[in-house]
């Protein structure tokens, strides 16, 4: 006599399981409403927000509806602040939702036009926060405002669980010599430092050193804008 096992036959650990390797998109996109012990399951599980330049603004509101209900349970966002059809995602979901647990945190590729405001205001108040990450290209640039108040953010920031930071938005970090001390609790630093010759080199290094008490790991790259230029040329 054969047997056949349906999806609704499965564990609820094995449902974990199955969950734990999806992204939030795909987890509402496949699993939502099928049934009472499903739509139970989704209220207790962790997730994982990543979304990619080839993402469509459709997509990005039909996981916005969901997060409405979910997004306590959101541990891990990364976001591509440009999609295929918009701009400013990431001020969009942070206007949109409070992600209280979130652990983990990357963005890629912020507009210069993206409002930051509120994203600042949830980032200080993370408390859970382990890692933050940022990546802009070299030739997608921030608003200065927005690399001041995103750099003393992260760089001060109070959780007590942060270890972790990735800053390249090419910044040329002078105002860190007003800062008293980097939170003791990192134990990771990667900085991009952009500028002028007349303003950075090596020794700009210097300040954050003394700064980083506890820092097991330092990466620090510094690009001086003007180095290539020949003064010659009119």
């Amino acid at each position: 006599m054969n047997t056949h096992t349906h999806l609704e036959d499965l564990s609820n650990e094995i449902f974990f399981e199955i969950f734990d390797y999806l992204h939030a998109l795909d987890i509402f996109t496949g699993f939502t409403s099928l049934n009472k012990r499903i739509s139970s399951i989704l209220q207790t599980i962790s997730l994982r927000i990543v979304i990619l330049y080839d993402h469509h603004r459709r997509q990005i509101d039909f996981l916005s509806s969901h997060l409405t209900f979910h997004a306590h349970q959101v541990i891990s966002l990364k976001m591509h602040d440009t999609i295929r059809d918009d701009t400013s995602i990431i001020s969009l979901l942070f206007n949109r939702h409070n992600f209280i647990n979130l652990e983990s945190c990357i963005f890629v590729s912020i507009n210069p036009s993206t409002k930051l405001e509120n994203v600042f205001k949830q980032l200080k108040s993370l408390n859970r926060l382990v890692s933050f990450a940022i990546y802009q290209p070299v030739n997608e640039h921030i608003n200065e405002n927005n690399k001041y108040d995103l750099t003393r953010t992260m760089l001060l920031h109070k959780s007590s669980f942060l270890r972790s930071l990735i800053l390249h938005h090419h910044y040329h970090y002078l105002d860190i010599l007003n800062y008293s001390s980097i939170p003791s609790n990192l134990t990771s630093i990667s900085l991009s430092i952009c500028g002028s010759s007349s303003v950075i080199s090596v020794y700009s290094t210097l300040s954050i050193l003394r700064l980083c008490h506890t820092i097991r790991n330092l990466s620090i790259s510094i690009e001086q804008t003007d180095l290539f230029q020949d003064n010659n040329v009119k």
